[in-house]
């Protein structure tokens, strides 16, 4: 009978430790969080030829959702430096894809270079395609930016809070 219970006890501590074991290996770490948010971004902003109203209404919605409160943003070349509320940004980008056709955006080359509790830098290439859209942009653009991303303490979701586009 003992042989028994100590069996029990010894495959449910196995148990155990396999199930902690797995979790720890494959659970998300903070470095693919804030990939992934790289990877939202992209498919929030990107819109296809054929894209139904309720796709888009469904991404116009979901984009505030990729920024903290205020969002600093630096690109010299357009002349902007400024800090801009989640919301304001979320209409310019909606008002941009409604004038284009098609748009993808991709980031390439992320690299997370720091995590400091809960902010974090990244850097990528981003790279922009579409149609419809000649007045900001003719056919392909790549840029270099340097993001600053926050850690929601609500949510534990990764959100942008600073781009510099060089």
């Amino acid at each position: 009978m003992k042989a028994k219970v100590r069996n029990v006890v010894v495959f449910a501590l196995s148990a155990v430790v396999a199930a902690a074991a797995t979790y720890y290996f494959l659970r998300p770490n903070e470095e693919a969080k804030i990939k992934a948010a790289f990877a939202r971004v992209s498919e929030t902003i990107s819109k296809s030829e054929n894209e139904s109203i309720v796709v888009a209404a469904t991404k116009a919605k979901d984009i505030k959702d990729l920024l903290a409160g205020e969002v600093e943003i630096w690109a010299p070349e357009q002349n902007v430096d400024a800090t801009v509320a989640s919301s304001e940004i979320a209409n310019q980008v909606t008002a941009v894809r409604a004038m284009c056709t098609s748009l993808s955006v991709s980031f390439q080359n992320v690299r997370v270079e720091s995590i400091d509790g809960d902010t974090a830098h990244a850097t990528a290439s981003v790279l922009m395609s579409g149609t419809g859209v000649e007045a900001f942009l003719s056919g392909r653009d790549t840029r270099a930016i340097e993001a600053k991303l926050r850690k929601s303490p609500d949510d534990g979701k990764w959100r942008f809070s600073s781009v510099s586009v060089e």
